[in-house]
């Protein structure tokens, strides 16, 4: 399986599964199956280093988050405690459930929520956008899918091949600082239009209600 991987000062040492405990899936090691996203995140660090890498996922235990109704949530819901764990803390058992992904699986895998799609995250989780309007929004920025390792086994030598590693010129800096401005000024034209279509949908749900219904 081909990866990609964006590091701000080039990978030290033996790979391992750690970042900010505040990213989407929990502390891990991020990789996505397109360029773009990884490149836009270490755009604007002159040490940066970009990887190809081909990785073997054999024997693994693997959770997905399919491309689905009830998947989306779960993933809106997962990325919640991991980004804002004060949002679900009064919710045991939806703490427990997600605790328990980010312990028992060796890779999470799922749609890419990056910091340009903070505005979508925090509308959902602050009531002021419907189920259906979240997951339109999401689907409207594709990123492509993120893979995270979350254990060692995961990070095994053996299972990375690094195909190419390379600092990104100032050209490749120009180009995607451009295209992730476009991105965000298309992305407040985009809320806006799908905040009005679901304005009188029916059978929506907001944040508060899910939880509630969830956690059972």
């Amino acid at each position: 399986m081909l990866l990609y991987h964006g590091s701000k000062s080039g990978i030290q040492g033996d790979i391992k599964p750690k970042s900010r405990a505040s990213c989407d899936f929990g502390c891990g090691f991020y990789m996505g199956d397109k360029p773009d996203q990884p490149k836009g995140l270490i755009a604007s660090y002159e040490n940066n280093m970009f990887y190809e890498i081909e990785y073997d996922t054999d024997k693994l235990k693997i959770k997905t988050f399919e491309d689905n109704y009830i998947s989306q949530i779960d993933w809106a819901l997962f990325i919640a405690y991991n980004r804002q764990p004060e949002k679900l803390s009064e919710y045991s058992q939806l703490c427990m459930r997600y605790k328990t992904y980010n312990e028992l699986y060796d890779m999470i895998v799922g749609v890419i929520a990056d910091d340009k799609m903070t505005q979508v995250m925090q509308l959902f989780f602050n009531g002021q956008m419907c189920d259906k309007a979240f997951i339109e929004a999401m689907q409207y920025v594709r990123l492509g899918k993120q893979y995270v390792l979350k254990t060692a086994e995961a990070c095994k030598k053996e299972r990375f091949d690094i195909i190419k590693a390379y600092k990104l010129t100032d050209a490749d800096k120009k180009i995607i600082i451009a295209q992730n401005t476009n991105r965000t000024g298309q992305l407040s034209s985009m809320i806006n239009q799908i905040q009005r279509k679901y304005r009188r949908a029916q059978d929506i749900k907001f944040f508060d209600e899910i939880i509630e219904e969830w956690d059972k």
